[in-house]
């Protein structure tokens, strides 16, 4: 596991949760995800179809947040 991983691994928020914390709806949250205007975690294509998971990190939109 390398360091980025492990610094990030326990502390995951959920999308709604995240969107409630920024304001935003939560396919707000999902696009802003996909072209890189926010920095708080990854987007990560499935196996199958067109789906996509977020997976938003705890320490990365508290940073954001300017709460860290």
């Amino acid at each position: 596991m390398g360091k980025n991983q492990d610094m990030y691994s326990c502390n995951r928020v959920s999308l709604p949760e995240a969107a409630k914390e920024l304001g935003m709806s939560n396919q707000a949250v999902r696009e802003h995800m996909k072209r890189k205007v926010i920095d708080i975690g990854y987007v990560l294509p499935c196996t199958q179809g067109t789906r996509k998971s977020y997976v938003i990190y705890r320490d990365k939109l508290d940073k954001f947040l300017g709460k860290s």
